[in-house]
């Protein structure tokens, strides 16, 4: 699929789990791109995006509410050499905190950390070009 306004170039798997919905996708944007997350919870009746990690070849990081305030946290390099570790690691044991931490204290409560991490050896798959 093509967003012509960003020319973001990707393809995405979905997976449902822990009281989140997990959207794994291959994003080409520009001349950067790169395997990325993007955890939608419910809210208030609307599934809506809450967080985004996008683990990019030159610019990774992650957003808190990419669709209204998007709070960007860019990624150093040299303390995060695997951004898909990191974004594993985040999701599989920091996933409620961070849902919160974007302003969505309602949807965090319903996380089910370990329905989460159960899912997590798909999601790495998927990230890593194994099943994508």
């Amino acid at each position: 699929m093509r967003d012509g306004r960003l020319n973001v170039m990707k393809q995405e798997m979905t997976i449902d789990a822990g009281g989140v919905q997990l959207r794994v996708e291959n994003r080409e944007i520009g001349e950067d791109g790169g395997p990325a997350v993007c955890v939608y919870a419910a809210v208030d009746g609307t599934d809506i995006q809450v967080l985004r990690f996008d683990c990019f070849r030159k610019d990774p990081h992650y957003h808190f509410d990419p669709a209204g305030t998007n709070d960007k946290r860019d990624l150093d390099p040299d303390s995060v050499p695997d951004p898909v570790s990191w974004t594993l690691d985040q999701l599989g044991n920091h996933l409620e905190e961070l849902i919160r931490e974007a302003g969505f204290e309602t949807a965090a409560m319903k996380v089910d950390q370990a329905g989460v991490a159960e899912v997590l050896p798909q999601v790495e798959s998927i990230m890593r070009g194994k099943a994508l």
